[in-house]
């Protein structure tokens, strides 16, 4: 019988142009997925995304769905057992989730995406249409030039060689949260219906790394530089949304723009209005996609078989 998986996947952003699949054969996310999988299953296979990310931009959970039937197992003679593609479909036991998530990981190799995860869900589920919230992260590492970001955040964080004022970024945040026109948050290539959006949350906190990056103990109160975490919630968003509002509120924090500038974009429904350049595609990650589990997924998902 066939089966539809959810495939939740993380991935290293500026490996790829992109999540979703390109006319001219460029590397992208969806087409190593693809391939991986049909070398699996040995015929041509589509999966269905729920974010297509940018070029640079990386993920810790994305997810997409793919409809999957186990092959028929070979004769003695090396041919297919006797019976009819239909009926043979129908009787064959589908894969298990671990078996589909082994199978692709072991296909893609060392590529820079792996397969973290996979659920069994209902037939009629769809990973973007069905998603009820994403959450993305992005990350800022900040202050005096002497401090210098670490060699391993670069392609991680973005490099803003200035202090940043936390507490006035968080109030500049604080105005974008609700539901609103967002259409100053959006760039031509958009193709959402409508620029209303409701952001849910949008938080800054100071991320403290020692526990990962060791070297950071031997650093002074005085020299070591800021890292931030801001973490931003919305059951959509629209093309460059997160990153044109962390641009903005990245420029309050640095002094650039007036904390009043914030609601008078939001107001204006016009990016030209917007006179903060759009953060870099490296600092985003899209961490997590929601779903109603209780609707869509069937009960073996939260382990593999």
């Amino acid at each position: 019988m066939v089966q539809r998986y959810l495939v939740v996947h993380e991935y290293v952003g500026q490996a790829f142009s992109g999540w979703q699949k390109q006319p001219d054969g460029v590397r992208t996310v969806q087409g190593v997925l693809e391939k991986a999988i049909s070398d699996f299953i040995g015929a041509e296979t589509i999966v269905l995304g729920s974010s297509r990310t940018d070029t640079g931009v990386h993920a810790l959970a994305n997810t997409c769905h793919v409809d999957l039937c186990r092959k028929p197992r070979r004769g003695k003679s090396g041919s297919d057992e006797s019976e009819s593609e239909d009926d043979g479909a129908a009787k064959r036991k589908p894969y298990s989730c671990s078996e589909v998530r082994k199978a692709i990981n072991a296909r893609i190799g060392d590529a820079e995406v792996r397969v973290t995860k996979v659920m069994k869900v209902d037939a009629e589920f769809h990973a973007r249409f069905q998603a009820k919230g994403r959450t993305y992260f992005y990350r800022i590492a900040c202050g005096p030039q002497e401090g210098q970001m670490s060699l391993f955040h670069r392609g991680q964080t973005w490099d803003v060689n200035k202090d940043l004022d936390v507490p006035l970024m968080r109030e500049a945040a604080k105005l974008l949260v609700g539901t609103h026109d967002f259409s100053s948050f959006r760039t031509s290539k958009c193709q959402a219906l409508t620029p209303v959006k409701t952001l849910a949350s949008f938080e800054i906190d100071l991320d403290d790394e020692r526990q990962f990056w060791p070297r950071r103990y031997l650093e002074d109160e005085v020299t070591r530089r800021k890292n931030l975490l801001i973490t931003v919630s919305a059951p959509s968003f629209l093309y460059h949304q997160v990153r044109l509002m962390v641009g903005l509120v990245k420029a309050v924090g640095a002094g650039e723009l007036p904390l009043s500038d914030v609601s008078k974009v939001l107001e204006a429904k016009d990016v030209k209005a917007l006179r903060a350049a759009m953060a870099p595609a490296h600092g985003l990650y899209l961490a997590s996609v929601d779903y109603d589990e209780r609707k869509h997924f069937h009960e073996d998902h939260r382990g593999e078989e």
